[in-house]
This record gives structure tokens, C-alpha cells and sequence, in this order.
């Protein structure tokens, strides 16, 4: 399984839901497609990723789920594919939990390494998600244009009228 921000947030979240089979009834999905989308092996879309996150985030804060331990002082850096999280004051990538001695949890305060801007994890992490969604969607719609050019280009070549 290839760990990614996707797979680590899925397994997270099943944990606090009792299972697969719960996460997978709260996400309306087949159990073996959220295996899939857990494993790395498909693309988990992000509706059900974001549900996944607020799921996740509603069990930290009853107590359901236990925020991950506290960091050792290392910069956060959190990447969905080629993409980093940014801030969204200054773009700076590296960020910090605002209590450093607080466990790290997706409803906590982060701060921005280069201006101390402040942004709640969660948030942050559902901001890159959905970066990465239009990142998919700009690739797709830049390809098929491609691919058009390259049709129109054949027809034209081989004389054929549009």
C-alpha cells in the first residue's frame, strides 16, 4: 500500500467508525471500493474523502478517535501527489501545531512557519484536496484538447471535411 494524506485519513477514519463496513455504510460505497480507495489503488473522489475528514474530525472532538501524538518539532508538510499545502498568506508549505505540546488533531490550530498565519488542520487539509480535485480536471480538460488538435490536424491532412 502506498501511504498518501488519501490512505492515512481513510484508515483514520475507519478506525474511529468501527470498520470498513461502517465507514463504508456512512460513505455509501461498496466495502471493497473503499478497500480500493484505502489501499492506493484507486482514487478516492473528494466527496467522500471530505466526508471521511468531517467524520474524522467529529470523532476527535467527542473522543472517539485520538488525535495523533504531538509532533517533534519537525515541520509539517502535507502533499496530495505533486501538490503542497499552502498558506494562504504568504504560500509558505511548512506549518506547525500553534500548542506544540497539544496532540495533533484535524480540528487544531496550525501555524505558518514563514508568517504565523493560522489555519485549522481540517481545513487545510480539505483546502489541498480540492486543489488536487481542479488539478485533475485542468490535466483532463488540457489532454482532450490535445487530443482534439490532433484529430482535427489527421482530418485535415487526410482531406476530410469536419
Amino acid at each position: 500500500m502506498k501511504e498518501t494524506l488519501y490512505t492515512q485519513t481513510l484508515v483514520r477514519a475507519a478506525e474511529a467508525e468501527g470498520g470498513t463496513a461502517a465507514l463504508a455504510s456512512v460513505l455509501n460505497v461498496p466495502e471493497n471500493t473503499l478497500a480500493r480507495w484505502m489501499s492506493g489503488r484507486a482514487q478516492t473522489p473528494l466527496r467522500a474523502f471530505l466526508k471521511a475528514l468531517e467524520r474524522l474530525s467529529a470523532h476527535e472532538m467527542s473522543g472517539a478517535a485520538a488525535p495523533r501524538p504531538p509532533g517533534n518539532g519537525e515541520p509539517l508538510v502535507f502533499r496530495m501527489g505533486d501538490l503542497v499545502a499552502c498558506c494562504a498568506r504568504c504560500d509558505g508549505t511548512e506549518f506547525a501545531p500553534s500548542n506544540p505540546h497539544a496532540p495533533l488533531s484535524l480540528t487544531g490550530e496550525l501555524a505558518c512557519r514563514a508568517c504565523g498565519e493560522k489555519v485549522i488542520h481540517g481545513n487545510l487539509i480539505a483546502r489541498l484536496a480540492e486543489d488536487a480535485v481542479q488539478q485533475v480536471h485542468a490535466r483532463t480538460a488540457a489532454r482532450q484538447r490535445r487530443q482534439s488538435a490532433l484529430k482535427s490536424a489527421a482530418r485535415k491532412k487526410a482531406g476530410v471535411p469536419r
